[in-house]
């Protein structure tokens, strides 16, 4: 029990702690930013364990559940943002409901906007502190009864070209291989100075080679470029697996819930500095980007009812807007239910 506290929980609610804290400050900078009073800014949920209170009447604290978190403005009538308190204590100079559509989805946006500047920032920092890990197309060692093998590929070859496209690392090897339409691929391979060809046919999607994998360590502009192209990159493979999901093409038994990131948290953890710093950049830019989903009860959801009131004019109806409010509820916590009945069967098996 307490090994599993020590290496488990404890790395998990620092990590969630750090996210939600960088997600919440997102909102709070962009809200006092546009004029907007900030009552309360909660890591977690339910009760208060213990806060305190600023001199501009912010209640900073943590809550008994450290699921999460939320800033509570001025004029809500709940944390969400869901309900316009209607009391005439209301300050309307000081109220989120009484913004600008512009101001307040600047506001909802920026919580989003803070997990992409927390992960680009930190990606920025690994590149340069610790470097950034590449695969040469230097074969390193050969898969017994591989195709690599039975087509006379030998350690220390260099793989230059793979059906006419040039190769600088094992990536743009691999997506020559992804993307081949045929059963063989030509390669081009340099062996003590001399090129040779052949055709190599691929076993699952692989060859049976690994390469030289290089460390180098990049200066902050090279740094920020590349870390730029890391976000996009995850970004997109990210809405790709879930698209996939979404349309079936793809088993839905990747998702995992709280008890699946406190078990990665943990492994990350104990690997250092380095890997816990990748797991929270990783975990910080799902948190943005799922947050941009236009469901309701998340930011995506306001922007989307934002736009809406843009178009027609006003906004939706109070009634309407429960009952928006009530099926995004449902379809989290379904989400949530199901993501974590995915966890319980992965440990079972």
């Amino acid at each position: 029990m307490i090994e599993t506290l020590t290496n488990t929980i404890i790395p998990f609610l620092i990590i969630l702690t750090i996210l939600v804290f960088v997600h919440e400050l997102g909102h709070y900078l962009a809200a006092i930013k546009n004029n907007v009073k900030v009552e309360v800014f909660s890591i977690g949920f339910g009760k208060e364990v213990f806060g305190y209170t600023d001199k501009s009447g912010t209640r900073w604290k943590f809550s008994l559940i450290p699921l999460g978190g939320y800033v509570k403005m001025h004029g809500d009538a709940d944390p969400s943002s869901s309900k316009k308190d209607k009391s005439s204590k209301i300050d309307q100079s000081l109220s989120f409901h009484n913004k600008t559509i512009s101001q307040r989805s600047t506001i909802l946006f920026a919580g989003p906007a803070a997990n992409f500047i927390f992960s680009f920032l930190v990606l920025v920092f690994i590149n340069c502190y610790f470097g950034f890990s590449s695969t040469k197309p230097i074969i390193s060692s050969i898969e017994p009864g591989s195709p690599a093998e039975s087509m006379g590929l030998k350690e220390g070859d260099i793989i230059v070209q793979a059906n006419n496209q040039k190769i600088l690392d094992f990536n743009s090897l691999k997506d020559v291989i992804l993307n081949n339409d045929s059963d063989s691929i030509t390669i081009l391979y340099n062996r003590d100075g001399k090129l040779n060809e052949l055709d190599i046919s691929p076993v699952s999607n692989k060859i049976g080679i690994k390469g030289v994998v290089e460390v180098q360590k990049l200066n902050i502009f090279d740094s920020m470029v590349k870390s730029a192209n890391q976000i996009y990159f995850f970004v997109k493979i990210t809405l790709v697996g879930i698209y996939e999901m979404i349309s079936g093409s793809r088993g839905t038994e990747d998702l995992g819930g709280p008890i699946r990131i406190a078990e990665l948290s943990g492994d990350f953890w104990s690997k250092g500095l380095q890997s816990t710093l990748w797991f929270m950049m990783i975990i910080s830019l799902n948190l943005g980007l799922i947050n941009l989903f236009p469901i309701p009860m998340l930011d995506g959801g306001h922007l989307l009812l934002n736009f809406i009131e843009y178009v027609k004019g006003s906004p939706l109806k109070q009634k309407y807007l429960e009952i928006i409010h009530s099926v995004g509820l449902f379809l989290l916590l379904s989400l949530m239910i199901f993501a974590t009945y995915n966890d319980v069967l992965r440990i079972i098996r």
